[in-house]
């Protein structure tokens, strides 16, 4: 065998343990009809990755080698595309991880880091690696329509801490309005009537957040908004530009003689504690802080209260909701579901001094 024919050999049995680790096993049948070698050829391939301990050799193909957290056996593989394994969605892909469990699906993780572009990458390739049904969080800022991909897709979608206008589209999200209502409802009981919100721009979470906020404080006789939501431009390794505007938030508060201040997301609430500390203001004596997420907020050099979105819930029942698509022999009702998240109280809000 020449040097080509060998990289040749290689290139076709590493796709083999790709589809081996989407699927869960393979067949001989499928491995001569893909490849367009012969079943004896085929045969061979399996049997040389079974020697390398690389699957288990059943009739007709192979299967994982079963271990203690998988005994080989999936209802079907459902692929996963985030913009990010880290922070926000930490959480969620482990209750995804749950879910999977839970549900007897193969789980299968892509991140765009909130690249557009490299998102329709990643799903054109799970929709030829042949997955059984897609989650995603869009990496789109505003999510009132379907990206272009979407008409590819012949396999069931649930967008994950998203919703979109479509109405055979299911989704699973934190109802982040609802959420800042249970900030406002906080700061209400502890005696504050003067509440602003600062949030980063044209993100998903920050847009509902805005308009929770706004339809919050209309419901409420007795809070106030003394100023507009702050929507703050920061690029993430401008630390200058993201502590200046957090300073001039810190002013209009003392300036308007607001008491709350409501800040998505948690790193933007830590910095601003920081920042409020070092000129003299007290928290939460002179301002209160109730940060948004709830990733980071308990690490504050005064621990602050914090919203919880219920990540884990998300990823859990986005999988539970697609393994329903896989195995449903007829179309289901869509499902829309918003789970409320919850308040976390630290040390970082009190009643505001008279």
């Amino acid at each position: 065998m020449n040097a080509g024919e060998r990289e040749l050999v290689a290139r076709r049995r590493a796709a083999i343990l790709t589809d081996l680790g989407l699927h869960g096993s393979v067949r001989v049948q499928e491995i001569a009809e893909r490849f367009g070698v012969s079943l004896v050829t085929a045969r061979r391939d399996v049997a040389a990755l079974a020697r390398l301990g690389k699957l288990q050799r059943v009739h007709g193909g192979g299967v994982l080698i079963p271990t203690d957290a998988d005994d080989g056996h999936r209802l079907g593989v459902v692929g996963l595309v985030v913009p990010s394994g880290h922070g926000y969605f930490q959480e969620i892909l482990a209750g995804a991880r749950q879910g999977a469990r839970d549900s007897g699906v193969r789980l299968v993780l892509a991140t765009s880091y909130y690249d557009e572009t490299e998102e329709a990458r990643i799903v054109e390739r799970l929709r030829r690696a042949r997955v059984d049904a897609l989650l995603i969080a869009t990496a789109r800022p505003t999510d009132a329509r379907m990206p272009s991909w979407y008409g590819t897709m012949d396999k069931p979608v649930v967008l994950v801490e998203r919703q979109c206008d479509t109405q055979t589209i299911d989704y699973v999200r934190s109802e982040h309005e609802a959420g800042v209502a249970v900030a406002l409802d906080h700061l209400a009981r502890e005696g504050h009537e003067r509440v602003a919100l600062a949030v980063r721009a044209s993100t998903p979470t920050s847009i509902r957040l805005v308009d929770g906020f706004e339809s919050a404080i209309a419901a409420r006789e007795r809070l106030q908004a003394p100023f507009p939501p702050v929507r703050f431009v920061v690029e993430e390794q401008d630390l200058s530009r993201r502590n200046a505007a957090l300073e001039s938030i810190i002013d209009e508060c003392l300036a308007t003689g607001t008491t709350a201040l409501i800040v998505h997301s948690d790193d933007d609430a830590v910095a601003l504690l920081g920042l409020a500390l070092e000129r003299g203001t007290r928290v939460p004596e002179d301002l209160s802080i109730v940060a948004y997420d709830d990733v980071l907020a308990a690490l504050g050099s005064v621990p602050l209260t914090a919203v919880a979105p219920p990540k884990h819930d998300v990823g859990r029942l986005a999988v539970s909701i697609a393994a329903q698509r896989i195995v449903a022999g007829r179309r289901p009702a869509t499902q829309r579901v918003r789970l409320v998240p919850r308040l976390v109280p630290r040390r970082s809000t009190a009643p505001p001094s008279r």
